[in-house]
């Protein structure tokens, strides 16, 4: 199951509709259904949100409860469709500044991308 089908799934179970879901977590409807569909991954600070909203922990977002005999693992089949191993492994080159320098990048787009968001509601 990936992280899209989880938090869709997650919704329904509460009954929230993607717009009850999106003002909950501060975000727009539209934004949520790009996470359902996995077009969009959320970031740290949205999942911190997504999981009390959908009343679970963020661990329970990450793992895969679909595969039998192996509990916990985490979504790589998402991860690999969104280039984060790539990244991932990549990054395992760079220096510890040169880690932060990214890391305030990857942060500072993704909170644009939630404010554009948060202005077209």
């Amino acid at each position: 199951m990936s992280l899209g089908s989880r938090i869709k799934s997650l919704r329904k179970a509460q009954h929230l509709t993607q717009q009850k879901l999106a003002e909950k977590v501060e975000v727009s409807r539209i934004y949520v259904q790009a996470l359902e569909s996995n077009r969009r991954l959320p970031s740290m600070k949205l999942l911190q949100r997504l999981a009390p909203a959908l009343e679970v922990e963020i661990n329970d977002l990450l793992m895969d409860f679909s595969s039998p005999g192996k509990p916990g693992r985490v979504q790589l089949e998402s991860m690999l469709e969104n280039g984060e191993l790539e990244i991932w492994y990549r990054s395992k080159k760079l220096s510890e500044n040169e880690l932060k320098r990214v890391y305030r990048v990857i942060e500072a787009t993704l909170d644009d991308w939630e404010e554009t968001d948060a202005k077209e509601r």
